[in-house]
């Protein structure tokens, strides 16, 4: 079962307005105090009280705003500002803590820093959502150095409601910096607490310790300097502002005994050389995800796992994986000697055989005489890696997990036999070719590995796992975030164990999922599937018809843009429906509606009445899921057509699909395409021929008359309004969609004439969304922020069903 913090960081995650955003913080907050309880004088968003907590928290909700930025953090300060006078106003006890919050960052300061401000001379009858505007009252804040926050992720929203209660009993408490939490604190301390510069690697890692263990001689300059630090071995320092240097060590602890100063200072040189991998690309283990991992292997092999297995790592770089840990058995190898000479100048694992070994070519009998014997001799062998997850110029130098092999690199010896055996384009995979020699050539093995995900969910590694999975049993793992191992984009990356073991296939995997906290230890999130569509239909191909593709006609680039390539097509079709991809991550991207072949090479599926069903709902099924890194890997599966809400799901996701801003669906009128005039109809256009010769009538609106005049009624409407009269069988919200885009046809149809060209093509009577908005957003934007409000009242009503269907799994 979710937690509470679980549960809020979902919600949070997918809403959609500032509405979402303050329901989801308010039921977290009545749920972590029993006793809590909201009242919203004059307006505010939430005055929260806890007699028992002694908590009294003014709050403020926003949709998405840079929290991290001064300038919106004083836009909402400013707010409270105004809040607060109201309540002295009126007489009413003053809060003692404010907590602003939104879809993506929290913080909180304790009022003392904002009482100040309710002595001066402003208008104070301006209404709190305008206080941003008064440049008086926000000059004076942003030059306010006492107003720094530590801003926290929605992630670690227990952290800052820790950070509440302190504010709320006068307690401070600041996070001590270790050797083990150092370099992720010293790359959030480069990354938002430092200006341009020009030191080194070498010099940022000096200062950044000197800055935490000699404060009187590091320090913010006066104020003559505002965005600078001095420090005693190099000069002047730029920081991004001050109040990220101060909100950092209000967070962060600068007080450390001697023997703590004596510990950072001893882990300098590693700083320097992780800091250094990372900028160089390379894609080192942290420590804390070590140690992790360490404690997950304990969980499966006991305590003494050290002590009672042969330990091999044949990726270990400079032994990030083994370094702080003492060993009875262990081999360390390297496909680059310049790691192992780091590793002896640093004293990592002296009881270590440290040798170089290419193992992805190399022979076994290159190995040290131990190591083989005990391969040999069948001895039980774990193998703890981080294999490189892409290639460059020397196998060492990892770019990116996401990148795809260059050309030539990834052709080694394990990489033919691979292909020998038939297991496919994963053979190219670097982290695969180390998988594979692994478990096909050492016969008592465990592996203990970081990878991405694909290597269990990926449709190109099907044959590797039917081939895998005969004699290796996954068994446990935990899911985390990419961004804490380097500077890539966020996608979810794994730690797994697999042991030997018989007829173990699975195509279900439960893992962790765990995140950073602000103190920089490790929170679960809770548990996520990984899955893959080995023995499942996937949807994509559960949407697809048989057609043939016989006739020219016209590619497109978007909806309204005619490419110039020749792609056949089936001209009865109502429309092709882009899918190229399977997964979550190609939501954005590949999953959308355009009247004719797409003008690039990418896949789908063309849209008839046989399955017409099944495209609405696989369209709707992924526009409703927006990409995270925990999921963006998800495969989408066949949905469960016997699940009770399955059919009206389908009838709803009609009006979804018709509304979407991923519907290119258009109607174009005498558009040249190979020296050919054509007419693309909008199949999906759901008011009648006959009402719309009356709206054309009624405004004078020949064009749109004559083209409606000699056609007929499309095959939306005859589906909503015919003989299954669908209309009465949706939903009351769908319906509220599909009332009021009824309603804005109507009332836009004298501005749709004076707007209509040949570029948007509104003489069409069946003109798409995708045209129509275009007159909607230009002159009626109060009544299309509306309508926008009620479509996404209806994807978020419908979005858990794409769980509760089975179209993805949890």
């Amino acid at each position: 079962m979710a937690t509470v913090t679980g549960q809020t960081i979902t919600q949070l995650i997918l809403s959609v307005n500032e509405k979402d955003v303050e329901n989801s913080y308010r039921q977290y907050f009545t749920r972590k105090f029993s006793d809590m309880i909201f009242t919203s004088p004059f307006a505010c968003d939430g005055l929260g009280e806890s007699k028992s907590q002694k908590i009294r928290v003014l709050m403020e909700f926003k949709d998405e705003l840079n929290l991290l930025s001064k300038s919106d953090q004083i836009k909402v300060l400013a707010q409270t500002v105004y809040y607060i006078k109201k309540f002295e106003l009126a007489g009413i006890m003053l809060p003692t803590t404010v907590f602003v919050g939104d879809r993506n960052e929290c913080f909180v300061i304790h009022s003392n820093d904002l009482f100040k401000y309710l002595s001066m001379d402003l208008d104070w009858s301006t209404a709190p959502s305008n206080a941003h505007k008064n440049l008086v009252l926000v000059n004076e804040m942003m030059l306010d150095e006492n107003i720094n926050p530590h801003i926290f992720s929605i992630h670690n929203i227990d952290e800052c409601v820790s950070k509440l209660k302190d504010l709320t009993e006068g307690i401070t408490r600041l996070i001590p910096i270790t050797p083990h939490n150092l370099t992720e604190v010293f790359s959030y301390f480069e990354k938002n607490v430092l200006g341009k510069h020009s030191l080194n690697t070498n010099d940022l890692a000096n200062l950044f310790v000197q800055i935490l263990i000699n404060p009187d001689d590091n320090y913010l300059h006066p104020v003559k300097k505002r965005k600078t630090v001095v420090t005693k071995s190099f000069n002047d320092v730029p920081v991004k502002t001050r109040e990220s240097f101060t909100s950092f060590f209000s967070h962060f602890s600068n007080d450390y005994t001697p023997k703590q100063k004596e510990g950072l200072t001893s882990v300098v040189d590693r700083l320097i050389q992780d800091v250094t991998r990372r900028k160089q690309g390379e894609f080192f283990t942290p420590t804390i995800w070590v140690d992790k991992a360490h404690e997950y292997i304990a969980s499966v092999y006991g305590d003494d796992w050290k002590e009672k297995y042969v330990v091999w790592d044949p990726a270990c770089g400079t032994m990030n994986l083994t370094r702080d840990y003492k060993f009875k058995e262990l081999y360390v190898s390297t496909l680059n000697y310049s790691d192992i000479q780091t590793a002896e100048q640093m004293g990592y694992n002296p009881e270590a055989v440290k040798f170089q070994f290419d193992f992805l070519n190399d022979d076994y009998d290159f190995l040290p005489k131990g190591l083989r014997g005990d391969i040999e001799s069948g001895k039980e062998i774990i193998v703890l890696m981080n294999p490189p997850y892409a290639t460059s110029n020397d196998l060492g130098n990892v770019k990116s997990i996401e990148t795809k092999s260059k050309k030539g690199v990834s052709n080694t010896i394990i990489k033919e036999k691979m292909l020998e055996e038939k297991l496919g384009t994963c053979s190219d995979q670097l982290y695969a070719q180390f998988m594979y020699r692994i478990y096909s050539e050492i016969k008592n093995v465990s592996i203990c590995t970081f990878s991405p995900p694909l290597l269990l969910t990926g449709n190109s590694f099907k044959n590797f796992r039917d081939k895998f999975s005969v004699e290796n049993n996954f068994v446990k793992g935990y899911l985390m975030n990419s961004e804490h191992f380097a500077d890539v984009s966020s996608w979810g990356l794994t730690f797994s164990i697999f042991r030997k073991s018989v007829n173990s296939k699975k195509d279900i995997f439960s893992y962790d999922i765990l995140e950073l906290n602000e103190d920089y230890s490790i929170i679960s999130l809770g548990v996520k599937s990984l899955y893959n569509t080995d023995n499942i239909n996937s949807l994509n191909e559960w949407v697809k018809v048989k057609s043939k593709l016989n006739n020219t006609f016209p590619n497109f680039k978007s909806g309204l843009s005619i490419g110039n390539k020749e792609r056949k097509f089936n001209s009865d079709s109502y429309s092709y429906f882009v899918t190229n991809g399977n997964s979550v991550e190609k939501n954005d991207s590949n999953c959308y509606f355009i009247p004719g072949p797409p003008n690039n090479n990418k896949a789908g599926s063309l849209v008839f009445n046989e399955n017409f069903d099944k495209v609405c709902v696989t369209f709707t099924s992924s526009s409703l899921i927006n990409g995270k890194w925990y999921n963006k890997k998800d495969e989408y599966l066949r949905p469960n057509t016997e699940n009770i809400n399955y059919d009206q799901f389908v009838k709803d996701s009609i009006v979804n699909m018709l509304f979407s801003e991923k519907n290119g669906q258009t109607s174009l009128r005498q558009i040249t395409y190979k020296d050919q005039l054509w007419n693309i109809k909008n199949e999906f256009f759901w008011m009648s021929k006959e009402e719309m010769m009356e709206l054309a009538n009624n405004n004078n609106y020949n064009e749109l008359y004559s083209d409606a005049r000699t056609d007929n009624n499309r095959y939306v409407h005859n589906l909503l309004f015919g003989e299954q009269n669908i209309y009465e069988q949706l939903s009351p919200d769908a319906k509220l969609v599909l009332d009021k885009a009824t309603e804005m046809v109507r009332m836009s149809m004298t501005m749709r004439s004076h707007f209509a060209d040949d570029h948007n093509h509104l003489n069409s009577w069946d003109a798409g969304y995708a045209q129509l908005k275009l007159v909607w957003k230009e002159y009626f934007p109060e009544e299309f922020k509306e309508f926008r409000q009620l479509y996404k009242n209806l994807e978020n009503r419908m979005r858990p069903l794409v769980y509760e269907l089975g179209f993805l799994l949890k």
